[in-house]
């Protein structure tokens, strides 16, 4: 490098990640000595850690020994001289105008950081925003159900009873009786009316916008037949979808319980409730309604709450029915999916999770975090690639067992894989691809280069990718949930318990290991288990996670059987591991397999 270079020649023509050691660098070289970039150590003000020097081997702890000179730097840090072999008005000079390109360097660097951090919170927001985009999207096709439903078959069904009574009255027209079933008729008609404009008064009360759900219900109970006492409260006003969901889920529940009566004692109490979530608990005399008759009258109303995160829950003691309902203020998930139900690893990611949102609290990550949580309970997501239409009655399949299914047009290159791999977007976050075009290499490179598994299969069918994916859902989830989570922990403390928490549960997840494993004997690569890949497949979980399955047996095979085949697997994959030819790759794959097959045996014995 030239001496005597002026700095700004230096900033205009070094690389941004080089410029603050070309600046100390070309200062030392103007002096003729000694030259360091330091920052106050954090909690010792009176050290320095040294940002950059030259030489670079120069020691500096308080300062430079033998310093000449000490040069503020804007945003906290020193520029110091030592050693020099002239010191004039052209070195003080070029001190200065060093350290005040060091403040402009700090300063870009400081702005940089904002700006990636305004970049990760705006990537957040857009997963959050089209998260609640998809499932307003659900809970509008849900309400328009709703509303048919409501507008047409509830109509259609008092019409019926009016065109009976108007065949009954033209019998009875030359009898006495004709006047009171005239008045009848007169009366079923207003209550049809009266019936009808409940409904469409229902769509969108006039209260709710205005004050809130508490308000809107209240003013509901005050036209239902019978009396609907409330007490608790509902705190700060949430977003009118969250105050719109919790509405028509509770209206729903009182519309049942107070409003044709269930018992001869009809009268309701509801209790509100709110932490991180809108809570509502409303109490009546059960009647002869059991829990299953609460759940099948309400549940198409149950199903919408969950589309927006929330749940209804339903139970009868002691001759008084019991309906919960709950919905996260913040559009997430705040009960435990069913997938937890059976799966530990899930269950605990999931709990990790909850813990990572809560340490977020209102800070610049919670929306990542909410992103995760929401990810972790909705849906597998299977994308076809398809230049033709796909067969309506596979994807309706695929839909039945729970799969969400996006369709995208090729060519399958790079571009579309990148898509793919996105956290946002109508074709992002997808955990299957079904590609019915030919493939780009650089698409497959692509989706096996992402942080998230992404499973590529070009020749099974939809219904068989589809049932693959709902067998390995919650360790498909839980290992989504923990290489995200990953991502969010530098916005941690260093000390956190969740960044040793995040490490235990991927090291102690034998089922991530599997289905690792299996990716790995999937993609063909025939230097793995040469010969017995088809096996070592099946054990992991290729054809069902059933055990049976895994071990190749029939599916009427008793437990006894299955026992045996386990320990048949277990000597098996040990003795493979033992053979002289059986390389490091090998090995550490027979390990995951011997300890597979160790699990189906121990899951055999136990009773």
């Amino acid at each position: 490098m030239p001496k005597l270079r002026r700095a700004h020649e230096l900033v205009a023509s070094v690389p941004p990640h080089r410029l603050v050691a070309a600046l100390v660098q070309q200062l030392a070289e103007t002096v003729g000595g000694q030259a360091a970039y330091c920052v106050p150590a954090a909690g010792r003000p009176a050290d320095l850690n040294v940002v950059a020097a030259s030489p670079e081997h120069v020691s500096v702890r308080g300062g430079l020994a033998g310093e000449s000179a000490r040069e503020p730097v804007r945003g906290g840090g020193l520029l110091l001289v030592a050693g020099t072999r002239r010191w004039g008005a052209n070195e003080q000079a070029a001190i200065r105008e060093t350290a005040g390109w060091l403040g402009v360097t700090a300063e870009v660097d400081r702005l940089r950081a904002d700006r990636d951090c305004a970049e990760a919170r705006a990537r957040g927001l857009r997963v959050e925003v089209t998260t609640a985009r998809e499932r307003l999207a659900q809970v509008r096709d849900l309400e328009r159900r709703r509303l048919v439903r409501a507008i047409t078959t509830t109509t259609q069904q008092d019409l019926d009873d009016v065109r009976r009574r108007l065949r009954g009255l033209s019998e009875l027209l030359a009898e006495d009786a004709a006047l009171p079933q005239l008045a009848e008729l007169g009366t079923a008609v207003d209550e049809m009316l009266d019936n009808f404009r409940t409904v469409v008064r229902g769509v969108f009360p006039a209260m709710l916008p205005d004050r809130g759900s508490r308000a809107a219900l209240e003013e509901l109970a005050a036209t239902l037949p019978h009396p609907v006492r409330f007490g608790g409260e509902l705190g700060r006003r949430a977003g009118w979808q969250v105050e719109s969901g919790f509405y028509h889920a509770v209206a729903a529940v009182l519309n049942l319980l107070a409003g044709k009566g269930i018992s001869p004692d009809p009268a309701v109490v509801v209790e509100f409730g709110r932490d991180d979530a809108l809570r509502a608990r409303m109490t009546a005399a059960a009647g002869q309604l059991s829990a299953s008759d609460l759940r099948a009258a309400l549940d198409h109303d149950a199903e919408r709450l969950a589309v927006l995160g929330g749940a209804m829950d339903f139970a009868v003691t002691g001759g008084e029915a019991v309906v919960t309902v709950q919905l996260a203020d913040r559009m997430a998930p705040t009960t435990t999916p069913p997938r937890a139900e059976v799966s530990a690893l899930y269950q605990r990611v999931w709990d990790l999770v909850r813990q990572g949102r809560r340490a977020a609290g209102d800070g610049p990550d919670r929306p990542r975090w909410d992103a995760i949580a929401a990810r972790l309970a909705q849906p597998a997501r299977l994308a076809v690639v398809a230049d033709a239409a796909v067969d309506p009655a596979e994807v309706a399949r695929a839909s039945a067992l729970g799969v969400t299914v996006v369709f995208a047009d090729g060519p399958a290159d790079w571009a579309l894989a990148e898509e793919f791999l996105a956290d946002d977007g109508p074709h992002g976050s997808v955990d299957a691809v079904l590609c019915l075009v030919p493939p780009a290499p650089a698409f497959r490179a692509t989706l096996r280069r992402g942080r998230q598994r992404v499973e590529l299969s070009e020749s099974a069918s939809l219904d068989q990718l589809a049932r693959k994916l709902i067998a390995w859902a919650p360790v498909i989830a839980a290992r989504r949930a923990i290489v995200a989570v990953r991502a969010l922990l530098p916005g941690l403390p260093g000390d956190h318990p969740l960044r040793w928490e995040v490490d235990r549960i991927a090291a102690e997840a034998h089922e991530i290991t599997e289905l690792d494993l299996l990716d790995e004997l999937s993609s063909g690569d025939t230097r793995v288990l040469h010969g017995v890949a088809a096996d070592a497949a099946r054990l992991l979980g290729a054809h069902g996670a059933d055990p049976r399955a895994r071990l190749g047996l029939d599916s009427d095979a008793n437990d006894e059987q299955v026992q045996a085949a386990a320990q048949q697997a277990v000597l098996r994959w040990r003795a493979h591991a033992g053979k002289p030819g059986t390389g490091g790759r090998d090995g550490m794959a027979c390990e995951v397999l011997v300890r597979t097959a160790e699990g189906l045996l121990s899951a055999a014995r136990t009773p």
